[in-house]
């Protein structure tokens, strides 16, 4: 039917934000973050910068921000699969998230 609003309310969600491209992943369950987070990151398409002199090459930025029993952790980190897992393990500890290892 429309305008019905769904039974549960997500548990939290992830936003990833690439220039001005924002992404947003809406869980029920925590396990569902923990679960799934990896393969998120490994999916991300980042652009590559413009390469106009041999000078050093801007990396692209990543921000990803975690919501969790209304609070929110946000961290900006250079565009590298290793940096951005690491990120999300320290959003996750900031806001005392209940995770496996």
């Amino acid at each position: 039917m429309l305008g019905q609003s769904a039974s549960t309310k997500p548990c939290c969600h992830l936003k990833i934000i690439i220039g001005e491209e924002v992404t947003i992943y809406y869980f029920d369950q925590v396990n569902d973050l923990e679960e799934h987070y990896e393969k998120i990151l490994e999916s991300i398409i980042i652009p590559e910068s413009k390469k106009k002199k041999k000078d050093k090459i801007p990396k692209q930025e990543v921000e990803i921000t975690i919501s969790y029993n209304n609070q929110t952790a946000s961290e900006k980190v250079v565009a590298n699969l290793t940096l951005l897992k690491e990120t999300i393990q320290k959003l996750k500890t900031q806001l005392q998230i209940p995770f496996k290892g």
